[in-house]
């Protein structure tokens, strides 16, 4: 110890060219005198090897306090404030430009961590020091998209406005969530054009185009925060924040321990408006959340949006508005996506409309497959039955109650009985007679492995139908209405809890179509406005079928009354068994004929049982 109170005093001067560097930097981020003294000699250290043994060969290993020590006697100020210098509240920490190891002890130079090459750039001088701190805070490209791309999000987007077009405010953060290729960045980028404000973003590679760490990039962001804090219109977007964020109990930064409640005085103070933007709050502490300013979710767009997405997208390309519609349907079509596709296609020179539909959808069913998703929907055939509703053999007068949902489209009803008996088929006629999208999920759409991920995906499927004033058909919905007295599973609770909290919450009209109606909880069904039964078609019903799927199948029936004799003895016939025959004529090269048509109607019936219908998903295992 004694060796180390022998130090001699520092004179001041760090040679020509550090000092006009500091001088520079202090000018551009306003640092003290006493800041710029720890600077430089931090500097010194870095760039002279020599020096660095010097020291260790002086001090050996010291812990922070001990830091600060020497650092005072070596630049002869008073150690109370070098210790607030290098304090994390001083604005060298704050800024990212240095950076104090505080866990372990160690050698002097490596007790410091210099932001990347800035020592470089102080002996470079003011050209280096500017250059480094704009690669530092660059400016964000123009915005892809505009704010009437966003409809769905028109009272978080108004909000957003006006918040980051009042006057400063420290501790101004918004965060943007939700699922890759939703728009998320696109958003931020289109808030800064139209409020005219300077937007300049944390990078995310280094010179070298190489990836920068989390720690790094916090370092850039504090560092943005003093080099625009000079600015009173910038505003800054820190994108892909997940590596910022990496657990609950805090984040690493640079050698030091960056402690939650260091965040959350960020959070609270930060002079610059930051728009933060992730794709999960796996990492975010609660405590984070709520020092935001305005969470928001940026979801997948509705349907009538998606549409016109996809019609704006490819109005350079001959892309009917047929494929637009059906394209549109898939739920899963982000904008990123759609943008690159159409990107891909323009670049590859496709004029013709015909191969640029085809290629299109390869590309997009392409992408699709590899994320773990259902590929575009199929268009429509001429093999598919034509809907009627005299079709349907139901226990309720289905005109009336079209007739009802169309004066007040509030309802919740429960569509129960055997396969193929048009359940969901009335749901998407339901849509179809209110002119508005069809929103179809089943089981397997929404059943999810991890804690939690079910009762996540049930809440936006019905905030997501809300948004768009969608007709929500839940297809199987016995996978999450069981009743809960069988449960084996806390999950299984979970659930159907979380089920029934947002059903009673949806102001809309909701179908839920079953195979199992006696298996369903009985709290659930209470919940619902009308439980109707779609059982077997009626003989005048087949009959008519028959006739139906000879017309469309171009067969000929000469002499009805035997085949209307033969075809009422079929007590168990669905709608769904003829749209079977149908595609079943398309496969094969025999003409429908009265006599196959029956024989093959026959053969569907013998398939079924009373046996109640296998359970879907997780239910299948119980």
């Amino acid at each position: 110890m004694a060796r180390r109170a022998e130090v001699g005093r520092f004179d001041g001067d760090f040679g020509r060219q550090i000092n006009t560097g500091i001088s520079h930097l202090a000018d551009r981020i306003g640092l003290s005198e006493i800041d710029c003294q720890i600077l430089g000699f931090a500097a010194l250290l870095e760039l002279h090897r020599c020096l660095a043994k010097l020291s260790s060969l002086a001090f050996g290993e010291l812990d922070a306090l001990w830091v600060a020590k020497v650092t005072a006697t070596t630049l002869g100020e008073e150690p109370s404030a070098v210790q607030a210098s290098l304090s994390t509240r001083g604005i060298l920490c704050r800024s990212g430009l240095l950076c104090v190891e505080r866990k372990q002890r160690s050698r002097l130079h490596a007790m410091f961590s210099l932001m990347p090459s800035l020592a470089g750039a102080l002996m470079a001088g003011a050209e280096e020091i500017d250059a480094l701190l704009d690669r530092s805070t660059p400016k964000a490209p123009a915005a892809g998209l505009t704010l009437a791309d966003y409809p769905h999000l028109r009272a978080e987007v108004s909000l957003a406005r006006r918040l980051l077009a009042a006057t400063r405010h420290p501790g101004t953060n918004l965060l943007f969530h939700g699922p890759p290729g939703t728009g998320k960045t696109q958003l931020a980028r289109a808030l800064a054009d139209v409020l005219e404000r300077p937007l300049y973003q944390v990078p995310n590679e280094d010179d070298d185009d190489g990836p920068v760490t989390g720690s790094n990039r916090l370092r850039s962001f504090r560092l943005a925060q003093n080099v625009l804090a000079r600015q009173p219109r910038a505003l800054i977007l820190f994108d892909e924040v997940e590596d910022v964020f990496p657990d609950r109990l805090g984040v690493s930064l640079g050698n030091s321990e960056l402690t939650k409640g260091w965040m959350n005085d960020t959070l609270e103070s930060n002079p610059v408006p930051t728009i933060w933007v992730c794709n999960g709050l796996s990492g975010f502490d609660e405590a984070y959340l709520r020092r935001f300013s305005q969470v928001v979710e940026v979801g997948l767009p509705p349907q009538p949006v998606r549409e016109r997405m996809i019609r704006a997208h490819t109005r350079s390309l001959p892309v009917s508005r047929a494929w637009c519609q059906r394209a549109s349907r898939h739920p899963h079509l982000s904008p990123a996506l759609l943008r690159q596709a159409v990107d891909t296609l323009s670049r590859a020179g496709y004029r013709q409309g015909g191969r640029v539909e085809s290629t299109l959808e390869t590309l997009l069913n392409a992408s699709l497959g590899a994320m773990g998703e259902e590929i575009l929907p199929k268009p429509g055939s001429a093999d598919q039955l034509r809907f009627h509703l005299a079709y349907l053999n139901a226990d309720h007068d289905l005109k009336t109650l079209v007739q009802g949902v169309k004066c007040d489209p509030r309802a919740r009803l429960c569509l129960y009985g055997p396969p193929g008996t048009g359940k969901s088929a009335f749901g998407a006629h339901l849509a179809h007679h209110l002119r508005r999208p069809l929103l179809v999920r089943r089981a397997s759409d929404l059943l999810n492995p991890y804690v939690g991920g079910t009762e996540q995906q049930l809440a936006t499927m019905f905030r997501e139908a809300e948004t768009a004033r969608a007709v929500l058909v839940l297809d199987e919905a016995d996978s999450f209405l069981r009743d809960r007295r069988e449960a084996r599973a806390s999950w299984e609770l979970t659930q159907t809890n979380e089920f029934l909290t947002q059903l009673e919450a949806f102001d809309g009209l909701f179908v839920a179509s079953t195979n199992l109606f006696d298996a369903l909880d009985g709290a659930a069904l209470r919940r619902f406005d009308l439980k109707i039964r779609f059982d077997y078609l009626r003989p005048e019903q087949s009959w008519r079928l028959f006739r139906e799927t000879l017309r469309q199948a171009g067969g000929q029936l000469s002499k009805p009354e035997p085949w209307r004799t033969r075809l009422a003895a079929m007590d168990r016939l669905t709608p769904g068994d003829f749209a079977v025959q149908l595609r079943r004529n398309r496969l094969t090269a025999e003409p429908m004929t009265p006599v196959r048509l029956l024989h093959h109607l026959a053969a569907e019936m013998a398939l079924k049982t009373d046996t109640p219908a296998r359970a879907v998903g997780f239910m299948a295992n119980l």
